[in-house]
């Protein structure tokens, strides 16, 4: 009797530490998608969406005609994946190039936002954040011998202004240095601007 009574509360104490059954429903795990983890559907072919035709400018300002005479070429490049932003390389005639990509709103980052005003002081009215666009350097081809190392010695984001004036369709590239955006020091980040205006 005393060995049935022993058996029959192991069975108990036994029982009281097996996990609680749950429904096969309620128990089932449900991954969540690639979607939801903020991947891509690798089933799905990524088609990037197309991009605009090269753009030919010429130096304009006294300093991209010093540092970059002659033409410069900028290449719309495409998305190369569906979370990155498409790009631009900025060839230039005396063989500098350069491989970036967007940044979408960079121009409106910090607080204060950069005075977009210093380096486009040559601007009609007000320059807004708006109005200009962002690019972090990727990639470069440097050509030995190449004064001031390019348009910096290690170019890290473009600030590029379109414009119109009187020469017709301009952009003014203005070339920052660091490693992050906005600039800890916006006095010595900004290394040079650079205009061109468009080959007709």
């Amino acid at each position: 009797m005393r060995a049935l009574i022993v058996a029959a509360a192991s069975v108990i104490a036994l029982a009281a530490c097996q996990p609680e059954t749950k429904p096969a429903e309620e128990s089932a795990a449900v991954d969540p998608t690639a979607e939801e983890l903020g991947q891509d559907d690798p089933s799905v072919v990524f088609e990037p969406a197309p991009v605009g035709p090269p753009k030919i400018y010429e130096a304009m300002s006294n300093t991209a005609m010093s540092f970059t005479p002659g033409k410069l070429t900028v290449t719309p490049t495409p998305q190369s994946g569906v979370n990155m932003p498409p790009g631009a390389t900025f060839a230039f005639e005396n063989g500098i190039r350069y491989e970036t990509v967007m940044a979408p709103g960079g121009a409106g980052m910090g607080d204060p936002v950069y005075d977009w005003n210093g380096p486009f002081p040559g601007a009609s009215g007000k320059v807004e954040a708006g109005d200009v666009e962002m690019y972090t350097v990727e990639g470069e081809t440097i050509p030995a011998g190449t004064p001031n190392g390019g348009l910096c010695d290690k170019p890290y984001i473009f600030a590029v202004y379109p414009h119109t004036d009187s020469q017709g369709e301009v952009i003014t590239i203005a070339a920052f240095t660091g490693t992050g955006w906005p600039p800890e020091n916006p006095e010595t980040a900004l290394c040079g601007t650079f205009s061109y205006s468009a080959v007709k």
